[in-house]
């Protein structure tokens, strides 16, 4: 669909691009297409489950920290999208029926110890990327800062229990899709 689509763009355009260029303009609309997708399904399950608020919290928390420290992927775009609606309904049903964990001492003990793993695996390479060892520094670094945010946050609304439980859940998700526990398919 992608390759079709910059097709299209590129004709519609009058532009001749080279191979390269094209790939990459290939590979760019096809992450831009999955995530939408990925998107729209655990939009739908959120509608199914009537969990809309608590689910787009966790999927926010979550994707905040997916973005510098990466973690597993699924083997096609579809099966992500699948198992992202799965995930993330389970993760807003959480976050409506689960109890808050009580006082201060309990929901900034959980982050010590989810933001520790999180920070011992992230950022997590995947079987088709490397991460260099510059990108790695720069990706750890930013890690830190969105968990130092994330701690602040989680003091400023520990009273909060949907913004408590939504950032504990998506922090914990995310704390799984970076540690050795959750393997790619053909890793062994």
């Amino acid at each position: 669909m992608a390759t079709r689509l910059t097709s299209r763009l590129c004709t519609l355009g009058n532009l001749e691009l080279e191979k390269s260029r094209e790939k990459r303009i290939i590979f760019a609309l096809e992450g831009v297409l999955s995530t939408v997708y990925s998107f729209l399904v655990i939009l739908l399950a959120s509608l199914l489950l009537g969990t809309v608020k608590e689910t787009i919290a966790v999927l926010l928390f979550a994707g905040g920290l997916r973005v510098f420290a990466g973690g597993v992927h699924a083997s096609t775009p579809t099966r992500c999208a699948l198992v992202g609606g799965i995930v993330f309904g389970l993760l807003g049903l959480g976050v409506k029926y689960l109890p808050r964990p009580a006082g201060y001492f309990t929901p900034v003990t959980i982050f010590l110890i989810l933001a520790a793993v999180i920070l011992a695996f992230a950022p997590r390479e995947t079987r088709k990327k490397k991460i260099p060892p510059a990108q790695r520094r720069f990706l750890k670094v930013w890690t830190v800062l969105v968990l130092l945010v994330f701690f602040f946050l989680l003091l400023y609304f520990v009273n909060n229990p949907l913004l408590t439980k939504a950032l504990l859940l998506g922090m914990g998700w995310q704390a799984l899709t970076v540690s050795p526990l959750l393997k790619e398919k053909g890793e062994t």
